[in-house]
């Protein structure tokens, strides 16, 4: 039994969605086949311990036949790939897991269906996501340290935090304070049961100069 990866891009399954949208980890456009594996690559781009994320640009090919990896990724420092169960024959997932796990990297196999418990969650991801995409351009050191300044002035909430940034960012209040949170530089605990909104309370701020 062989097994390697590639990165050639196997492309859209007849009869499978289509999920567009811009990665903020690597400056380009993302595109995914199955909603569960679109929902995972939000969580992913939310965590600043990940890095090295490519999203269906891996094939890997094992006994024969060739296998989309839905992500790939490195987290402390080691390779993580994540595979949609639709892409896997029933009868390969444990070959795939002993092929790679002998070369170190680590597997994750998605469901057909998303996760009810998920769902706030990444509704909340999408909807910040979709306000740091309309701003890249404000995203420099000066102005991140300038919004993680004003939560640390104001009532520690989402509302509170906008309200003083309009002044200078009338514009992209909103998206800096996103970006600080999938930096990991700000943190929003509440997103994971509940949804966001003026009165979410923002935690752990970390300032950085320079």
């Amino acid at each position: 039994m062989t097994v390697f990866s590639s990165e050639v891009e196997k492309g859209r399954p007849a009869g499978a969605p289509e999920f567009l949208a811009f990665s903020p980890k690597n400056g380009a456009q993302v595109r995914f086949y199955c909603r569960p594996s679109f929902w995972r690559w939000v969580e992913v781009e939310f965590d600043p311990y990940i890095t090295n994320v490519l999203a269906n640009k891996v094939t890997l090919s094992l006994d024969q036949r060739k296998i989309s990896v839905s992500l790939q990724y490195e987290a402390q420092g080691h390779q993580h790939y994540v595979f949609s169960k639709r892409e896997v024959p029933g009868d390969i997932e444990g070959k795939i897991v002993a092929c790679l796990e002998n070369n170190g990297i680590h597997c994750e196999f998605l469901e057909a269906q998303c996760s009810r418990d998920s769902q706030v969650h990444v509704e909340n991801l999408l909807y910040m996501l979709s306000h740091i995409n309309k701003h890249r351009e404000i995203y420099t050191e000066k102005n991140l340290v300038t919004a993680a300044q004003a939560i640390d002035r104001c009532d520690g909430t989402l509302g509170g935090a906008v309200h003083d940034l309009l002044e200078k960012y009338p514009d992209s209040a909103a998206a800096l304070l996103f970006e600080l949170v999938r930096r990991g530089r700000a943190e929003i605990s509440d997103a994971r049961c509940k949804a966001i909104g003026g009165r979410t309370k923002i935690d752990n701020v970390r300032v950085r100069y320079g």
